[in-house]
């Protein structure tokens, strides 16, 4: 399915990124952000929320989850995508993260509430005519297939120049 953008971009049809690499690539988000968690004291928790507030401002709109499934995050208006555009998108995905910290309560809405806002996300994301979850309408971005480009193969006159 092509995802066609409001403003003019220099590739207007592009593909738009299916359920599974999306899932697949936060899947991977995720264990960083819990790898990040175990740090001792509160330095764990808070790298691990700001690596998921962040992570898709990396490398131009690409997670490591992101840039291994091949996927790309890109803003509806054209402009560059940044990291505050970054973090409007992920707080959704933060937020059983922060509800974790919560003293006493934390654990209960953290695996009740937070949990709830993931499968809420997960399924705009996958029943949405355009796959968009609630972060990516929030921050006005989409999620599109983008793979890394392969390095130009070497002309023969570079090679004769070798």
């Amino acid at each position: 399915m092509k995802f066609k953008f409001d403003m003019p971009l220099p590739d207007q049809d592009r593909v738009r990124a299916q359920f599974i690499p999306r899932f697949v690539a936060k899947g991977i988000d995720l264990v960083i952000a819990l790898c990040l968690w175990h740090i001792p004291g509160a330095s764990g928790v808070i790298a691990a929320i700001f690596y998921l507030l962040i992570a898709d401002g990396f490398i131009g709109g690409r997670s490591p989850g992101k840039m291994l499934s091949g996927l790309k995050v890109v803003r509806l208006d054209g402009e560059h995508f940044d990291y505050l555009s970054s973090i409007l998108r992920n707080i959704p995905v933060a937020l059983p993260f922060f509800l974790f910290i919560i003293p006493s309560i934390g654990h209960f809405l953290a695996y009740t509430v937070g949990a709830g806002v993931l499968i809420v996300e997960a399924s705009f994301c996958l029943y949405n005519e355009d796959g968009m979850r609630i972060g990516d309408t929030v921050a006005s971005t989409a999620v599109i297939f983008q793979p890394e480009k392969e390095s130009e193969p070497v002309s023969e006159s570079a090679e004769e120049e070798l």
